[in-house]
């Protein structure tokens, strides 16, 4: 073949003695034509949503997203790639706290600070950034994500490669490490407090002679803060493991069952519910005409899994606990009620997301309002069509003029959630 390209018309160099429009002049078109351009990655757009929030100057809007994150992450569960490594946290925890414990004047903030930076320079390593990058970056493709939180899952999965990009970042500095570390901190507190909540709640029972002086022993620490001895001498007992999970489970099922009893009022505050009744108004909707297909019933369902365990976030559960925990301890209520109160905030500590799902899908009565005023501002509201941001203001001011600090944080929250996500109530459905 010669070098210089022939004319149509002219005899084809590779010698067939044919015109070249009628030889090689197609196949040699097609080598020349550029490649076949790459598709869109299908995240290209919430990717670039996510770079241009990086770059903005307004870093609340940052903020705002990296604590969406913490909600998405926390929902998600401790999937591969999404904590650090359960037994290396374990044990980095441990030890610091112990060592923590034994410096004098060390403010709580100093002190969790060390052992943030000391958690994510030993565990936020390159390696982990990398699959942290693409376990968000999993979680921003599963269908049904609302852009916001496509939005937050790809910030978070860019800075954690930020790293491996520039090469510049240090773990320390990189603020995706920190959520994560908030995440498993959190998760890794509760866990503890759960063993011994649950242990403390089985001796109860018990004649202080019949403990172990093992036993007695580890109780004696957890009392003091030390929990890790309290958590092995469980865990090495099969028999304890085991009894501990037979009675968490009877308790769940007297807490349900109490909740499906029409006299039992509810479990939430007004600001609680209506916050819920916000957050999980399409995921509820969903669930009642779900796709025919079993693949489609299990995303309605998985969606609203999601959905539930973002709105309980842990203001929401603290100040849900705190009422329950105050009720068991009213001396004005009779006796089967506290005892009622004191199962419901054991088990709605252990199992969060299931029991409040259980409360709003089996309870008979809703949250009533604490003054005459609340009432009817709560009546008002349920008369509406749809809510807006600007109809739920009186009642947050009205929380705000009754000393309800929290309550009015809840429904700013919900005031928020309502400007990206409308609510149309029907009359029917209302809550």
């Amino acid at each position: 073949m010669s070098p210089s390209k022939p004319g149509r018309n002219d005899p084809c160099p590779c010698g067939s003695g044919k015109k070249y429009k009628a030889c090689h002049a197609a196949e040699d078109r097609a080598k020349a034509a550029p490649p076949p351009a790459a598709p869109a990655h299908p995240l290209k757009q919430d990717l670039e949503g996510a770079m241009a929030l990086l770059g903005d100057a307004d870093v609340s809007r940052l903020s705002a997203a990296l604590e969406h994150l913490g909600v998405l992450i926390a929902g998600a569960g401790p999937q591969p790639g999404l904590r650090y490594d359960e037994k290396a946290f374990s044990e980095h925890v441990g030890q610091a706290l112990a060592k923590l414990a034994a410096q004098e004047g060390l403010d709580a903030m100093e002190a969790r600070n060390t052992l943030r930076v000391g958690v994510v320079r030993e565990l936020g390593t390159r390696s982990f950034q990398e699959k942290l990058g693409a376990g968000l970056l999993a979680q921003a493709a599963r269908s049904g994500r609302t852009p916001e939180e496509r939005r937050a899952l790809c910030v978070g999965a860019l800075l954690a490669t930020a790293a491996k990009k520039t090469g510049r970042v240090r773990p320390e500095d990189n603020p995706v490490l920190d959520v994560v570390f908030d995440v498993q901190f959190r998760e890794w507190s509760q866990k503890h407090a759960e063993v011994v909540r649950k242990y403390e709640a089985l001796v109860a029972g018990m004649e202080p002679e019949a403990l172990t002086p093992e036993a007695a022993e580890a109780l004696r620490k957890a009392e003091a803060g030390e929990l890790d001895e309290l958590v092995k001498h469980v865990q090495a007992d099969p028999a304890l493991v085991e009894r501990i999970s037979r009675e968490a489970k009877e308790r769940a099922q007297r807490v349900e069952a109490k909740l499906r009893d029409p006299a039992t009022p509810s479990v939430f505050s007004p600001e609680e519910e209506l916050w819920l009744t916000c957050v999980l108004w399409e995921p509820l909707r969903a669930m009642k005409s779900p796709p025919g297909d079993a693949q489609g019933r299990r995303e309605v369902i998985a969606g609203l899994l999601r959905a539930v365990k973002g709105a309980v976030d842990p203001d929401f559960l603290e100040g849900m606990l705190e009422r329950l925990r105050a009720g068991a301890k009213d001396a004005t209520t009779d006796e089967p009620t506290r005892e009622w109160l004191t199962d419901a905030a054991i088990a709605f500590e252990a199992e969060p997301a299931r029991l409040v799902l259980a409360a709003l899908l089996t309870a008979r009565q809703e949250a009533r309002g604490r003054s005459a005023e609340e009432l009817v501002a709560l009546a008002d509201l349920k008369a509406l069509p749809a809510w807006t941001p600007e109809q739920l203001e009186p009642y947050r001011q009205l929380l705000e003029k009754e000393g309800r600090a929290g309550g009015a944080e809840r429904i700013r929250r919900a005031q928020e959630w309502l400007r990206e996500h409308p609510v149309k109530l029907d009359a029917e459905e209302a809550p």
